[in-house]
């Protein structure tokens, strides 16, 4: 039987297949491009997922490109299901394969009934059978994902930023002891990266290129250095221009979000029980997420919280690789996950 796990980001879906020793088989921008006049809804699909992420900023009049996934919610279902079934199209799976397949999705951390109602109904259109459908909040697979071992004695403590979401949790054996989702992510930080680049370098840049810069040259430390050549358009005399940018410049786009989930943090370790708080203390933080890859992005935080950090060896695939490992342990999947056919 296929078992899958799919983490349906904000800005990447990625999903695992666990019934082979494939692993991670589609890492993809949540992105549709479609074109025609009129409402969204009424237009016709042109690109999906990677090919729609390159068209970015480059469209004629008519195409516009749409991220049916945002914040963690589903904010538009007709293309959020024909992106998703392109996705499992691409990994080889047919219809008839999709409705016996069992399929855990994660969740944002405390995800309302509404939300969970959605992705219910985004798997029901995509032809997969809600009785094999799990949801599963996203702190239990990215501390599994991380190589964390969940116990009822050792409450494991995890800070998530993701492109569009960012998880704070303390999660148990048990359960979430105290946790937390917000909207808070990388795709903040680039929408900074481009206000920052038009007040000091006088260039508008476009959304690939904020991340590309984010990616390449923007760190948290101290003595941040390096630059990198931005293309755009001069603020001033609206034609193509370019200009170098600093990395030390563009330290405080990235600074400003990261210390709003570390406040978040805090105030979600101010909930625990004094034993828990005890042992939080005692084994530090484990640390997943895109945004954990720009240097010393977990220096700083482990510093702010003044306590000890691990991050994930692969930070932006921890909460997927977490459903992979959990979607084979039936006695976890038993006592972690919600059932689709519950939400319909």
């Amino acid at each position: 039987m296929v078992k899958l796990a799919v983490d349906l980001g904000s800005s990447m879906t990625k999903i695992y297949r666990a019934d082979t020793g494939n692993g991670i088989v589609l890492a993809e921008p949540s992105c549709v491009a479609v074109v025609g006049e009129g409402a969204i809804d009424d237009r016709e699909v042109k690109a999906v997922g990677k090919e729609a992420k390159n068209l970015i900023g480059k469209t004629a009049v008519f195409t516009g490109i749409v991220q049916p996934v945002y914040e963690g919610e589903i904010s538009n279902m007709r293309l959020a299901a024909l992106m998703l079934k392109e996705f499992f199209t691409r990994i080889g799976l047919k219809k008839g394969a999709l409705r016996r397949a069992e399929v855990l999705f994660t969740v944002p951390c405390g995800a309302q009934r509404k939300t969970l109602s959605d992705y219910a109904m985004l798997a029901e259109e995509c032809g997969l059978n809600l009785r094999k459908v799990y949801f599963v909040e996203q702190p239990y697979l990215a501390a599994l994902g991380g190589g964390a071992v969940l116990s009822d004695s050792e409450p494991v403590f995890c800070l998530d930023i993701g492109g569009g979401v960012s998880n704070v949790a303390v999660v148990s054996a048990d359960g979430i002891i105290a946790g937390l989702s917000m909207n808070i992510g990388g795709s903040n930080m680039d929408a900074n990266i481009i206000q920052k680049i038009a007040r000091v370098n006088h260039l508008d840049v476009g959304a690939l290129t904020a991340e590309k810069i984010k990616n390449e040259i923007c760190s948290l430390s101290p003595n941040a250095r390096g630059s990198m050549v931005a293309q755009g358009s001069s603020t001033d005399q609206r034609r193509p221009a370019s200009a170098a940018v600093q990395a030390n410049v563009l330290s405080e786009c990235i600074r400003v979000y990261v210390d709003k989930v570390i406040e978040y943090a805090c105030a979600t370790l101010r909930k625990l029980p004094a034993e828990v708080a005890a042992t939080v203390n005692r084994n530090g933080v484990f640390l997943s997420g895109g945004i954990m890859k720009i240097p010393y992005v977990p220096q700083y935080i482990g510093a702010k919280l003044e306590m000890r950090y691990r991050v994930c060896e692969e930070p932006q695939f921890a909460s997927v690789l977490g459903g992979g490992a959990l979607i084979r342990n039936k006695e976890l999947l038993r006592k972690f996950a919600k059932m689709g056919v519950d939400f319909v």
